[in-house]
């Protein structure tokens, strides 16, 4: 695995240092991408959990263009556009060839908002987005991202947001780097970065961009929030730090139910080869170990599951440390870090596998309305339908396998998900679990497959969630 690849599975959750979690699947992945055609649209799915992938404005529902659009920007045949879709142009910067690096001031009035990066360089070279000296937006120079129309949104949930206060003047930088994160510099290569306004958005199948509301119980400690509850888990303890804050302590009785770990740490903010680590130990052992900051929603940000540790009512200990790569606390001015410990609600277990009896997907909370689990050495699919009319998810996969095995999702749509126990480098022989959201439409069949090989344990899983009333 590749610094790059590190980079993107780092975006994707923080490393869990021991295996008993139950849930080990998304490593293990092959997914196709997929366009649904449901109730007579053309949807294209494709998202990052914690930015969030703008939709590219062919596949967006724009609004006409106001009267007092703003102006495009261009320099050098470059051209940002005043209205891209429904984003609204808030400022611009162009540089000149040659030039691997630029900034500009910036007065942001929203924590809402796009970045179109224009970005033109040989060999495989990175840009970096940078808002007051926290980073934004990052990504490759290639032809997902040369063009100024494709674009990241920066949510309000993203961590930024805690550095870089609304209505005040900011510096946005904007650099070339290599695969490893280092600044280059090229005669040929050039940069542009516009800050958009988010518009509205056509919502991703199964969400509803439904906000979670305050609640109850909920808590939030020096910029980052921590919900009394998400889907069907129950927070149990939680600290957020101040920047500079190496260490943080709590704890929690134990109910007797498997726990939920997640993290939260700036520390390798732009930094390369993530020389930091944030260790959690629960109950004296080190159980997620990482350091990665997805959301100031720390909860829905995944990590570790483990069993209960303790006899019901034991008094269990959290502490967070950030560490170098030996393992010595550090302390990194303005890094902040934090931790939440979830107890899981309701799971149906199998073998190695565990799903949720109810779950949070994009804002909304989904329960569990049918599903089916069957003994893959004697079964090769399993099959059922979809509700009628209401946005639901298809989460699919299967516990250990034993052997390499090939499968599809046959979704009744226009593409299927393809599934292998040979994707990474784990040894796992298993599909994990995956999760489509889907828009509302018509009942239809879904159909989990084993295409080829023939496992020697295990169950091929299949489950269909609805939206909580």
């Amino acid at each position: 695995m590749n610094l790059t690849d590190l980079r993107d599975e780092l975006s994707d959750r923080a490393d869990t240092v021991e295996t008993p979690d139950l849930l080990p699947g998304v490593r293990r992945r092959i997914r196709t991408t997929k366009r649904r055609r449901v109730a007579g649209s053309l949807t294209a799915v494709a998202a990052v959990v914690a930015l969030g992938i703008a939709v590219a404005p062919s596949l967006t529902t724009s609004a006409p263009e106001p009267a007092d659009a703003p102006q495009d920007y261009t320099r050098d045949a470059v051209v940002l556009k005043g209205m891209i879709g429904t984003d609204r142009l808030d400022k611009a910067w162009i540089g000149g060839v040659g030039e691997s690096r630029g900034s500009f001031s910036w007065t942001p009035t929203t924590n809402d908002v796009v970045v179109y990066t224009y970005c033109a360089a040989p060999g495989a070279a990175r840009y970096a987005v940078r808002f007051g000296g926290r980073e934004a937006v990052t990504g490759p120079c290639n032809s997902a991202y040369s063009s100024p129309e494709n674009g990241v949104q920066v949510r309000p949930d993203a961590p930024v947001w805690l550095d870089v206060p609304l209505n005040q003047v900011t510096t946005v930088n904007v650099q070339l780097t290599d695969e490893d994160g280092k600044a280059v510099e090229s005669g040929s290569a050039q940069l542009g970065v516009g800050v958009y306004r988010a518009g509205r958005r056509d919502p991703l199948p199964g969400a509803t961009d439904a906000t979670p509301t305050p609640a109850p119980g909920d808590r939030e400690e020096n910029g980052l929030k921590f919900r009394a509850h998400i889907g069907g888990d129950t927070l149990l303890t939680a600290a957020g730090g101040k920047p500079g804050v190496n260490s943080l302590s709590g704890s929690y009785e134990s109910t007797g139910r498997a726990i939920q770990i997640a993290s939260f740490c700036t520390a390798n903010d732009g930094l390369p080869n993530y020389p930091y680590d944030l260790w959690v130990s629960v109950g004296g052992v080190v159980r997620v170990a990482g350091c990665v900051a997805l959301t100031t929603d720390v909860g829905i940000a995944g990590g570790g599951m483990i069993p209960a540790l303790g006899k019901p009512g034991e008094t269990v200990n959290v502490t967070a440390r950030l560490t170098d790569k030996a393992g010595r606390e550090v302390t990194v001015p303005g890094a902040r870090i934090g931790f939440a410990v979830y107890e899981k609600g309701p799971q149906r277990v199998y073998d190695d596998m565990a799903l949720d009896e109810r779950m949070e997907y994009a804002g909304t909370t989904y329960q569990l309305t049918d599903i089916r689990a069957a003994d893959a050495s004697t079964t090769r699919q399993v099959s059922l339908r979809t509700p009628a009319d209401t946005s639901f998810l298809v989460v699919y996969g299967s516990s250990a396998l034993g052997a390499t095995v090939d499968g599809t999702l046959d979704d009744g749509l226009a593409g299927q998900g393809m599934l292998s126990t040979d994707y990474g480098d784990t040894g796992i022989k298993s599909w994990g679990l995956q999760t489509d959201g889907n828009h509302p439409g018509p009942s239809r069949p879904v159909t989990l497959k084993i295409t080829k090989g023939t496992p020697t344990k295990g169950k091929i899983i299949l489950a269909v969630y609805t939206p909580v009333k």
